[in-house]
């Protein structure tokens, strides 16, 4: 078994164990906090993911993307952590009030307060499991992301049932956090990491630089929809909102997440061959599509039992939300290989490009659409995502040197196979008359037809996965494997 395939299975172990964890978690959080308790602690939530935005600096990614790691190098990474989450604590603890105030919940200050003893630990794992990434170490990389996972789990519902409401969240925070840095320096002490340095600052930075402001905008923009509906709608809203956002990203969260952690590794061995680059891009453009686009019709199509089934009866105004969220959310199927891909053909600087064209015009339109409502918020994303989609696809051409018909081939047997699993389900439904809401047994039977309308498509279309799912389900090994964009 090659190495990237070891650590693309390894990977999948893993966050398909953490996906379990966080739907167990995600469906008793949401019948024991009502809808307003789940918005105050997703925003004061996003707050904290903006800081963490600024907090990591690209420092992990350029330990990552380097070709030669020294000592000074992570030891640079883990000091210029420290500093900055130092820095970073202190200023939410300063606005925490003045925050609270703006959205007119007092108790989001203490929420805010107790996660900043989360960025403490930062400094500490980051490193650690950036070296583990590049090392293509995703064994021990999986022991420490599901400590972290279990550790958040087991403590929100504890706290919760405790009566804590929100702020069992904050802790749970914390503690996911001390859980996932013990581990991760159990694993890879490397007690010199801890030396103060800044020998590699200048580099260390100036890749950063490009790194934070791309990344700083992307979760701002990610989390901008929590911060207008908090301040335009009751604070419910967001809380739906954000329910159905969660649903929607199932596909990816359970088995695409698994991808991102390798594709930059796998991506940089190409050595900056652009012919090798360019045929890995198109290789997994049809390999997520054609897992991504088949997961999100089913869900669009067996809504209401899918928010039952995780969220409980009390989420039920979600239901449309998922509909419309679920198909908006496969316009960018290649989300989670555009960036490691720019990285790895030198256009770091386009992805920065990419995000001060698309999304600042995106910004403007989501503003706009929350001021009138989640609904109309979920369906301003068939415009800002094709939006971003072009513009991204644009700057990649140019560096692999592709032809918008090369990605449309790619993309073709995946789209066919995405018809051939819809069909069944959507017969099965019709011919119930139910519409979106036909019950749990009948949604079992839906995606049980999905599922055999997918495997035979791959098979009889000759999508590259059933390469793939051969090996890995009938139990031979081939000597080498060529991976190859179907005619």
């Amino acid at each position: 078994m090659s190495g990237v395939r070891r650590a693309v299975l390894l990977a999948a172990g893993e966050r398909g164990l953490i996906g379990i964890l966080t739907l167990v978690q995600t469906a008793a959080i949401s019948r024991l906090l009502t809808p307003e308790q789940v918005g105050v602690a997703l925003i004061g939530t996003a707050a904290l993911q903006v800081i963490e935005s600024l907090r990591d600096f690209g420092t992990t990614t350029y330990l990552i993307q380097q070709r030669e790691i020294t000592r000074e190098s992570a030891r640079t990474a883990f000091t210029i952590l420290l500093l900055i989450s130092g820095l970073l604590a202190a200023g939410l603890v300063a606005a925490a009030p003045a925050f609270a105030a703006a959205y007119g919940q007092p108790g989001l200050a203490s929420y805010l307060l107790v996660l900043a003893l989360a960025l403490a630990f930062l400094p500490v794992a980051a490193p650690r499991m950036a070296l583990m990434r590049r090392d293509l170490a995703f064994g021990a990389l999986a022991c420490a992301n599901v400590a972290g996972a279990l550790t958040f789990a087991i403590v929100v519902v504890t706290l919760a049932l405790a009566g804590l409401g929100f702020m069992s969240v904050a802790w749970a925070t914390v503690a996911s956090g001390l859980a996932t840095a013990a581990v991760a320096t159990g694993l890879r002490p490397d007690p010199w990491m801890f030396r103060p340095c800044l020998a590699e600052w200048r580099a260390t930075l100036r890749f950063s630089g490009y790194m934070t402001g791309t990344h700083l905008l992307n979760r701002a923009y990610e989390l901008l929809p929590i911060f207008v509906l908090g301040r335009f709608c009751p604070v419910e809203a967001v809380g739906l909102y954000s329910r159905a956002q969660v649903i929607s990203q199932l596909p990816e969260r359970l088995i695409l997440a698994s991808v991102a952690g390798v594709v930059l590794p796998a991506f940089a061995a190409e050595g900056g061959d652009r012919g090798a680059l360019r045929r890995a891009y198109l290789s997994g453009l049809s390999y997520v599509a054609v897992i991504q686009w088949p997961a999100l019709v089913l869900i669009a199509m067996t809504a209401g039992p899918v928010v039952r089934l995780v969220l409980g009866e009390q989420w039920l105004a979600a239901v449309p939300l998922v509909q419309t969220m679920a198909l908006a959310t496969a316009i960018p199927f290649a989300a989670i290989l555009s960036g490691p891909i720019l990285v790895a053909s030198g256009g770091l600087r386009d992805t920065l490009t990419s995000s001060l064209i698309s999304l600042p015009v995106s910004g403007l339109v989501v503003v706009g659409a929350a001021a009138f409502g989640p609904a109309a918020l979920a369906l301003s994303l068939f415009v800002t995502l094709p939006l971003q989609v072009l513009v991204v696809m644009h700057l990649i051409r140019r560096r692999l040197d592709a032809r918008w018909g090369e990605f449309a081939r790619a993309l073709r047997t995946s789209a066919l196979v995405t018809c051939a699993s819809a069909i069944p389900p959507a017969a099965l439904l019709a011919g119930a008359g139910r519409g979106f809401d036909p019950g749990l047994p009948l949604a079992a039977l839906a995606a049980a037809g999905a599922l055999g309308g997918w495997l035979a498509g791959v098979a009889l279309l000759g999508h590259p996965i059933y390469g793939h799912l051969r090996a890995v389900l009938g139990g031979f090994r081939p000597a080498r494997l060529r991976l190859r964009v179907a005619p």
